[in-house]
């Protein structure tokens, strides 16, 4: 399973995965002008990783700015892979940060909250 970091943009986010240590963070905007393009190569990894039995509680920190209906599309894709794979007995904290008075992305949060259940799921307002 490969680490990967890759840089942010101005419209795309910075994406980090170590499956070592079980981190990922997906932090910036994320409007990419081919969204499949942009997110299926790193992503195909950390659904590898999905697929396995983890050892430890892995981190998934969501530090957005904006985001649009594809990056969505994908957001709620990965979502629902890590419950998926929290069914199966993985343990993961989703970590969704968003600015305290961004009642749009606290919101949003809350929505992909409450398609998950045995994930953990931790708003973090800033």
């Amino acid at each position: 399973m490969e680490k990967f970091d890759i840089a942010a943009t101005a419209r795309t986010p910075h994406l980090s995965f170590d499956p070592e240590t079980g981190s990922f963070l997906l932090e910036g905007e994320s409007y990419p002008e081919d969204t499949k393009k942009f997110y299926d190569a790193p992503l195909s990894h950390v659904y590898s990783y999905l697929e396995t039995d983890v050892d430890t509680k892995a981190t998934f920190a969501f530090k957005l700015k904006y985001f649009n209906s594809s990056s969505a599309k994908v957001l709620m894709d990965l979502f629902i892979a890590i419950e998926e794979s929290a069914v199966r007995g993985n343990q993961f904290k989703i970590e969704w940060h968003y600015a305290a008075d961004d009642d749009n992305m606290q919101e949003l949060g809350e929505e992909f909250a409450e398609e998950l259940d045995k994930a953990e799921f931790t708003m973090v307002a800033f």
